[in-house]
């Protein structure tokens, strides 16, 4: 008994902290704010467009406000906040970038000649397809 109280602070301060090599860049939102299709619940700025997340998995895949494609919100605007601006990984519309409801979207993407690789200085989001 003596021996695991002794060991057990050591193992404890071998792992990492659940915070160890977290960065802004790599934090996902904890939640991706959706919109309302109906124009009158809409409340995405007239700079995006409410749509549906064909990629979702689920039978009932969210609503996002959507830029258009080359677009994404002002960075002095939003700063690094991870859960104003976001791409998905949804197949045709990795270079989409998406945001919080009434954020405007009227910023070029660095490469947005590119494509579907335009924006990737815009955060990929795993967590919200």
């Amino acid at each position: 008994m003596k021996l695991i109280l002794f060991l057990l602070p050591l193992l404890a301060s071998a792992l990492p902290s659940p915070d160890a090599n977290l960065d802004l860049d790599t934090r996902a939102p904890t939640l991706c704010s959706t919109c309302s299709p109906f124009p009158e619940e809409n409340k995405c700025h007239p700079t995006t467009s409410c749509v549906y997340n064909w990629g979702h998995q689920g039978p009932n895949g969210p609503y996002y406000c959507a830029c258009r494609h080359g677009y994404k919100a002002n960075p002095r605007e939003v700063g690094a906040d991870p859960s104003a601006q976001w791409r998905l990984q949804w197949p045709s519309q990795e270079g989409r970038v998406f945001v919080r409801p009434g954020i405007k979207c009227d910023t070029l993407c660095d490469n947005w000649e590119q494509g579907a690789a335009g924006c990737r200085e815009v955060y990929q989001n795993p967590y919200c397809t």
